[in-house]
């Protein structure tokens, strides 16, 4: 069977290992089925829970047959991925993160909203900035140099959003929590990311190294 893999990244043929089908009555009429499978990937050896359901109202405009509608976990197709590195996060950041992830994923908009607003007031703890609003708080990242004036202007906006969710109980719009959810993540990577991989960048380093060594020593003879 070909289902969706959440490791490759796309649909794979699967190996079912178990599967268990539920039906309504009989005489119920709206009638509706559920097979849930526990399945193999071929490619890659993972494992996926997969839920095919149908109802009376999944039905093909065209041909009138029903039509299955599927589930996969832990990872569905089309659900938002976390960053690759989030081993390099702190925990507390990492946590709030990963909760926020999931809370897009499940398409809660007041909650994924309120966790990042969450999110940034971590990071700028994390960072030792002190302040009594988030606007302090994002503010001093940019006067420690930690991200930009322009990176803490945009992130802002996350303030503008956070509060709306958790004081108005107003949910933003898909396409802003997306956008907010982009900035975050190009927070996360600037701050706890690039640092690590800059250090793998060592080619050249040790010939300006010495460079310098010979300009301060020879600046000590003169």
């Amino acid at each position: 069977m070909k289902i969706f893999c959440h490791q490759c990244g796309k649909t794979t043929n699967h190996e079912c290992l178990c599967e268990r089908e539920f039906k309504s009555d009989p005489n119920y009429e709206d009638p509706w089925g559920e097979v849930h499978r526990f399945t193999q990937c071929k490619g890659c050896d993972s494992f996926t829970y997969a839920i095919e359901s149908w109802s009376i109202e999944n039905w093909n405009p065209y041909t009138g047959a029903i039509e299955s509608e599927w589930k996969t976990y832990p990872h569905g197709q089309g659900e938002r991925e976390a960053i690759k590195q989030t081993s390099d996060l702190p925990p507390k950041v990492r946590l709030i993160y990963k909760e926020v992830i999931g809370a897009i994923n499940a398409q809660l908009p007041v909650l994924t909203g309120i966790g990042l607003r969450a999110l940034i007031e971590a990071v700028c703890r994390e960072q030792g900035i002190e302040g009594k609003t988030l606007e302090a708080l994002i503010t001093g990242l940019a006067d420690k140099g930690i991200l930009s004036r322009t990176q803490a202007d945009i992130l802002h906006t996350h303030r503008f959003l956070g509060n709306a969710a958790a004081h108005e109980i107003t949910p933003a719009q898909p396409t802003e929590l997306v956008a907010a959810l982009d900035i975050a993540e190009n927070v996360l990577r600037t701050i706890y990311v690039l640092p690590g991989l800059s250090k793998q960048v060592k080619t050249g380093r040790k010939t300006e190294s010495a460079q310098l060594v010979r300009a301060i020593k020879k600046q000590k003879m003169k």
